[in-house]
């Protein structure tokens, strides 16, 4: 498990920030990115959410990175849909990113809770 961002009512948007670190725990300039993918599902059945799915987020679909190694994801209401007919839904976010033209890799995983509203 990643970093844990607690619970998320189903169509609600939010905002995550996190630093992205190379190996040696020095922040990865984010300009120097070659890649950048997220890849988001329903943990309990590994459905795919919102179509993100390796999707292409460097500095674009509701992602930015800066300089200083800055990732921000504007989760948007379509990222917190109900796939399943569980209460509570554990949706799992995972960034991809590459660097030094595609020798170096980094993983980064978050997860919450989405809240089914029953009404929405």
């Amino acid at each position: 498990m990643g970093v844990y961002l607690g619970r998320i009512n189903e169509a609600t948007t939010g905002r995550y920030a996190a630093t992205m670190y190379d190996e040696t725990g020095v922040a990865i300039d984010g300009t120097a990115l070659t890649t950048l993918t997220l890849t988001l599902y329903d943990k309990r059945t590994n459905s795919i959410v919102n179509s993100r799915d390796a999707q292409s987020v460097k500095n674009a679909n509701g992602v930015s990175v800066d300089s200083s190694g800055t990732l921000t994801w504007t989760i948007a209401k379509e990222d917190t849909a109900v796939v399943g007919t569980s209460q509570v839904e554990r949706h799992v976010a995972v960034f991809a990113g590459t660097w030094d033209t595609g020798t170096k890799k980094f993983t980064h995983e978050v997860e919450f809770d989405v809240i089914n509203l029953k009404r929405v």
